[in-house]
């Protein structure tokens, strides 16, 4: 999938998210986008080799095993450590374990994406499936989603 339909779904769903758990601070939806964006660029900035002059999806980030790690790791770093440091929230085990959820999940939200393209995901270090096998930039499946996300978002801050 295209850069922007991952981020324009990833936003959509973790804010839709976050909202169904009451009435969040604007600095924690800000703090939120950020990581969400930041989650799917470092996946797709360390996931990718070039072989042959053909970028390919590797195990480090494309791997339902270690995108989850990753995605926690940055909104452990982007959200929690700074909101707590400023005293936006106190430091809660309980929120640590909701954020990096959250992080898990956005991590997922990418991969779920990139399961519907030809390159697929990896399900072991050595086998990569995938749901679908559409080319990244089919415009109709990226549009798609990128709606969803939209609509999502936009449930999220009228709820």
């Amino acid at each position: 999938m295209k850069s922007a339909t991952h981020n324009l779904f990833s936003i959509g769903l973790m804010i839709w998210i976050v909202t169904l758990f009451g009435d969040p601070l604007v600095i924690l939806l800000l703090l939120a986008t950020v990581a969400t964006v930041l989650t799917n660029a470092l996946i797709d900035e360390l996931g990718h080799a070039n072989e042959d002059g053909v970028k390919r999806r590797t195990f480090l980030t494309h791997s339902v095993i270690t995108a989850p790690f990753w995605g926690a790791a940055v909104w452990a770093i982007v959200l929690i450590i700074p909101a707590a440091s400023l005293g936006i929230f106190p430091p809660d085990p309980v929120l640590l374990r909701f954020f990096a959820s959250l992080g898990v999940l956005a991590a997922w939200s990418h991969l779920l994406l990139d399961s519907l393209t030809e390159g697929g995901v990896f399900v072991s270090s050595f086998q990569r499936r995938a749901l679908a096998h559409f080319a990244y930039d089919n415009w109709p499946l990226n549009l798609g989603f990128s709606v969803l996300g939209v609509f999502l978002l936009f449930a999220a801050l009228l709820a």
